[in-house]
């Protein structure tokens, strides 16, 4: 299995529950759980090996605004990933 930073776990999972979501929908998610600030250069950098690895495609939602979109094969990984988990912390 690829290994993913922390972070982009997180991101895989945050893309998967909100669809589309744009970069700062993520961002404000990510700093509301970790309670901390995320640098958008972080952000951005992230996302953008998500879209190299092909588990996230990225889309222009608007002029402006990128929309994260789950791959197949992102959604295959993050599967694999809730599996392996949940294998060793259920009794």
């Amino acid at each position: 299995m690829r290994t993913l930073h922390a972070l982009q776990r997180e991101m895989l999972v945050l893309v998967a529950d909100y669809g589309d979501p744009c970069g700062q929908d993520i961002k404000r998610e990510l700093e509301e759980y970790h309670d901390a600030t995320i640098r958008s250069e972080q952000l951005y950098h992230h996302l953008d090996s998500l879209c190299e690895r092909g588990f996230v495609e990225k889309h222009h939602a608007d002029g402006r605004t990128n929309a994260y979109v789950m791959t197949d094969a992102g959604r295959e990984w993050l599967e694999r990933q809730t599996n392996w988990v949940r294998s060793h912390i259920e009794p």
